[in-house]
């Protein structure tokens, strides 16, 4: 009797030694955070490679096409703004003249018209000086180096630089735009996914359920329509799996095309963060709109532009100040100097304009007053707009755990009924009720998870993060 007792003890130890070896083999890896929108288990050997969201934003930010687009805007202003400052230097003017005369030129000279050598007239007679028809030509060379119109350049090219900070902060518009698209349509997949594994799910709980029916069609347990409605059953859901593949691979494709690849890679999605920092407070959402809005900043750059504008309109009251060198040579032309040469200043003002400039700078005036009232209604329908996205979000969370958690209880259910359905201990009208009972809540469950995805997608949006 010992010996059979200690042999079977010992037999238990070995057993749970070889099931400690064996354990670790099985131990899942740690799934980090999600939200119960799919699995974020990693791929298999041979699968596609795993695309994150944050991978996807960068590539699609680094190769969209309409970025590189409104990326031109901000070249182009950035030349704008260099060519406006070339005019603080000398500017040279060139100017020759060439061709034939047609007729003679004569220039008559008075005797004595430069005046008297004591009492001999300069000339002693009337002369008349021709030039004959033949090849001429004319030289006009002008130098002007601006002084008091530096005060204007200046503030030009600071209008130019405003210029181009608001278009530095359209292509971050734009940029915000395509990373919108972009987790917009990684959120599509992710729920597109999750309605794909279900429907698989509900594929293999079909398969289970036409075998047993045909068991028992053959046991004279069930008749031969009942198994029809099932394979019915079976060939719709695997229909939904059909339509369910065709649809992600075709959202894959349109993401591939926001990320400016070809269209035909494939990759797997990953899981993302459950929730963000700003979703847990309504004021630090607010604080973080209120600071990466671009319709803010944008706002704010057109208050500048207009006080530039403003100052650049008063600027014109200054004079027209500068040192200007001349030089003119008539080649050919008999009785002209043969060279001229001059500098100086040059002044142009204009005293009297009937009140022009000061009605432009009244125009400038109310244009930045009407960009401050711009600026002030734009902070307000951010802050309007973030405080709807961050309930409309909290709303679509606690939607999606009461689907959830309906899915849940539904599927328990189930279980339990086919369990019983396979030890003849229901009917399988019982089974198919509860079947479409939990294809209700399966389908309650998806319509919140989409709530979920879309108003998180909003939400990020209106936070105005890059």
């Amino acid at each position: 009797m010992w010996r059979i007792l200690v042999a079977g003890i010992s037999a238990l130890l070995s057993a749970a030694c070889a099931c400690a070896q064996i354990s670790p083999a099985h131990v899942q890896p740690a799934v980090p955070a999600t939200t119960g929108a799919g699995p974020a288990s990693g791929p298999k050997p041979g699968d596609a490679g795993v695309l994150t969201l944050d991978e996807a934003v960068a590539e699609a930010q680094q190769n969209n096409r309409q970025i590189k687009i409104a990326y031109q805007n901000v070249l182009y202003s950035n030349d704008a703004i260099l060519a406006a400052k070339t005019q603080r230097y000398p500017q040279f003017n060139v100017q020759l003249t060439a061709g034939g005369l047609l007729s003679s030129v004569s220039v008559d000279v008075p005797q004595g018209v430069f005046g008297h050598v004591g009492t001999t007239p300069i000339p002693n007679d009337n002369s008349v000086i021709t030039t004959q028809p033949k090849f001429s030509a004319l030289s006009f060379i002008q130098v002007y180096q601006p002084l008091s119109q530096l005060y204007n350049v200046h503030l030009n090219v600071e209008l130019m630089k405003a210029g181009k900070q608001l278009s530095q902060e359209q292509l971050r518009q734009q940029k915000q735009e395509i990373t919108d698209s972009v987790k917009s349509s990684y959120y599509t997949l992710l729920q597109t996914q999750s309605a794909l594994e279900a429907a698989k799910e509900n594929v293999k709980a079909l398969q289970e359920m036409d075998r047993t029916t045909d068991e028992y069609v053959a046991q004279k347990a069930a008749l031969p329509y009942q198994a029809s409605g099932v394979k019915a059953q079976l060939a719709q859901a695997e229909l939904q799996v059909v339509t369910l593949e065709d649809t992600m691979q075709t959202q894959k494709e349109n993401l591939n095309d926001l990320m400016g690849r070809d269209i035909t890679t494939d990759f797997a999605l990953a899981g993302v963060p459950d929730a963000m920092p700003e979703e847990q407070s309504l004021e630090l959402a607010r604080q973080t709109a209120l600071a990466n809005r671009t319709e803010i900043k944008q706002a704010a750059t057109k208050i500048e532009q207009a006080t530039l504008a403003r100052r650049l309109e008063k600027a014109n009251y200054i004079p027209q100040v500068g040192v200007q060198y001349m030089f003119f040579e008539p080649f050919t032309i008999e009785g002209l100097p043969s060279s001229i040469n001059s500098i100086g200043i040059s002044v142009k003002w204009d005293l009297w304009d009937w009140g022009q400039k000061r009605h432009l700078m009244d125009e400038k005036q109310r244009g930045i007053e009407q960009s401050r009232l711009s600026l002030t209604e734009t902070q307000s329908q951010v802050v309007v707009d973030i405080s709807n996205r961050y309930r409309k979000l909290r709303e679509a969370r606690a939607g999606l755990k009461v689907a959830q958690l309906a899915e849940d209880a539904e599927k328990q259910k189930l279980d339990v009924v086919t369990l019983q359905f396979k030890q003849s201990a229901a009917l399988l009208s019982t089974l198919q009720t509860e079947q479409s009972n939990m294809a209700q809540s399966e389908a309650q469950y998806q319509q919140a998870l989409s709530n979920f995805w879309t108003a998180r997608s909003d939400f990020e949006k209106a936070l105005g993060n890059d």
